[in-house]
């Protein structure tokens, strides 16, 4: 048995715990919490006892769960030009996803192990092969897999469903869990939208979708204009036949899924008011996903986080891909959410990171939160500002479970 204590306890479930003691049994499942103010003479008896104590300066919250990767695409760390938006991006990640099976298996691992040292301990990971499943099967991480198709062709969405199906078949035969989801809401044809929201439906699987990365994927769907059209007007043959809606993308893709199914908008950069209301309408079951330094990676410009706040608790933190991201740090996301808007509390960045991602990848029985008999990791944060409390550039993660 082991007796935790830091400047301040992060349950995430129940308010913070200054001083307060996590009990955790060797193997890292929690007993309880001792509250000095609720308990004080175990919380004497126990300061009393050096030997017994364990004592960090910062503060304890558990380990954090990454909403949002793309962990196969590991192998494109430092090839992507900054800044150049989404088209020119995409472009570039096509161009480039080619490599040997051996580079792209050992930047897989140096992935996985650096999650696992920034105190990372569940991922959501969108996989387009089976690439990363061994890897997955091995590793300390809980992943959930996210299997994305996209193609636009209404005739190719049954064979682009089945071949999906059948990478869902390798990750179960390995013990993995996983599900089958839309790329975007222009990667996806009407059918191949169907087939995707009926199997959710059915299974009563999560949906994960990218949402209104780049200014012109509102623009294209709105009067069939824009960069992002033209991209995939030049890279798709038949792409000629597409047709604007006249509304935003997210208002034309949600009606072509279900609201029953969990679903996570990722990005949502140049989500509105009106976007956030329009899916509130649609369904209580949406998750808002932020991968902030991707984000600036690639359109150098954050989404109007306190806007969402005031509208909605559902909001999960990503770190993307290293196709986009310079690290592959939940720490480092809330940093730059911290940089950009100070006025956002450490409670709400640490619920985002842990019990939100937890809930939304259906692992809150086990993570996300210090509950008894949950085993949900433990981090150490420390560099915390002692003035506001919140936290700084140099803040540092260190996983003690």
């Amino acid at each position: 048995m082991r007796f935790l204590q830091a400047d301040i306890l992060y349950p995430i479930s129940t308010p913070p715990v200054k001083h307060g003691i996590l009990v955790m049994e060797d193997d890292g499942r929690v007993i309880e919490i001792i509250d000095p103010k609720i308990h004080p003479e175990e919380f004497k008896r126990l300061n009393s006892d050096p030997g017994k104590l364990e004592i960090f300066h910062g503060i304890l919250c558990p380990g954090f769960v990454n909403a949002h990767c793309h962990l196969e695409l590991s192998h494109l760390k430092g090839k992507l030009d900054e800044r150049k938006r989404l088209p020119a991006f995409l472009k570039q990640v096509s161009s480039m996803r080619q490599s040997s099976t051996e580079e792209i298996l050992e930047a897989l691992e140096d992935a996985d192990r650096e999650m696992v040292s920034n105190g990372i301990v569940a991922v959501g990971d969108i996989s387009n092969t089976d690439h990363s499943f061994q890897l997955k099967s091995q590793s300390r991480i809980h992943y959930l897999t996210f299997v994305e198709m996209f193609d636009f062709h209404p005739e190719r969405a049954e064979g682009v469903f089945e071949k999906g199906k059948q990478l869902l078949d390798q990750l179960n035969e390995l013990g993995l869990e996983g599900t089958l989801v839309p790329h975007a809401p222009y990667t996806v044809s009407s059918k191949l939208f169907r087939l995707i929201n009926e199997y959710a439906y059915i299974c009563g699987s999560p949906v994960c979708m990218h949402n209104q990365e780049t200014e012109s994927e509102n623009e294209m769907f709105l009067s069939r204009k824009g960069e992002l059209f033209d991209f995939l007007d030049n890279a798709v043959p038949f792409f000629k036949e597409w047709k604007a809606t006249g509304h935003p993308s997210l208002a034309s893709t949600l009606i072509q899924m279900s609201s029953c199914s969990k679903i996570q908008l990722v990005h949502n950069t140049y989500s509105t008011q009106k976007d956030i209301e329009r899916a509130m309408q649609f369904s209580k079951m949406i998750w808002w996903c932020f991968c902030p330094n991707a984000n600036l990676f690639i359109e150098n410009r954050l989404p109007d986080i306190p806007l969402f706040l005031s509208n909605v608790s559902n909001i999960t933190v990503g770190t993307d891909s290293y196709a986009s991201n310079w690290t592959l740090s939940v720490l480092d996301e809330l940093k730059s959410i911290h940089r950009k808007y100070p006025e956002i509390s450490l409670d709400h960045l640490l619920k985002w990171s842990t019990l939100n991602g937890a809930e939304f990848l259906g692992m809150h029985r086990e993570l996300g939160s210090f509950e008894k008999n949950k085993i949900p990791g433990v981090n150490l944060v420390s560099g915390i500002d002692q003035s506001s409390g919140n936290l700084n550039d140099t803040s540092q993660v260190l996983p003690l479970f």
